[in-house]
């Protein structure tokens, strides 16, 4: 994983993150970044030495959606005038992009291997 720096980090989440462990540095350490965003609960904890991100939403303690990645090969924050959000590339294609403002919103996607009508075994 390329991770984000520490500070653009914090500045898309706008809060001081919460360290497991105060004695190690950030990028050895797992940040967890709480915040509110339209009456939901967005938490978002990033180990970038060990390539891992969990994001979890919840709202009135219900959990609305959770994700966690054991290998992540990029995290991203977004760099757009008025724009707060993080991009989480998984590999293989698969990404997930957590914005909170201007409008809260999580959007993923999938990219397909193949061609469509490309044989399995690659034409061989």
């Amino acid at each position: 994983m390329e991770p984000s720096t520490e500070f653009g980090l914090l500045t898309c989440f706008g809060v001081e993150p919460h360290l497991l462990d105060a004695d190690i540095p950030w990028c050895y350490n797992t940040a967890t970044y709480n915040v509110e965003v339209d009456g939901l609960a967005v938490s978002f904890a990033v180990q970038p030495a060990y390539c891992q991100v969990r994001l979890e939403v919840r709202r009135a303690g219900q959990r609305l959606f959770a994700v966690a990645a054991d290998w992540v090969a990029e995290l991203r924050v977004i760099d757009e005038s008025g724009v707060d959000a993080v991009e989480v590339e998984f590999g293989a294609g698969a990404w997930l992009r957590l914005q909170l403002r201007p409008a809260f919103e999580i959007t993923q996607g999938f990219a397909s291997e193949a061609e469509p009508g490309a044989a399995a075994d690659g034409g061989a």
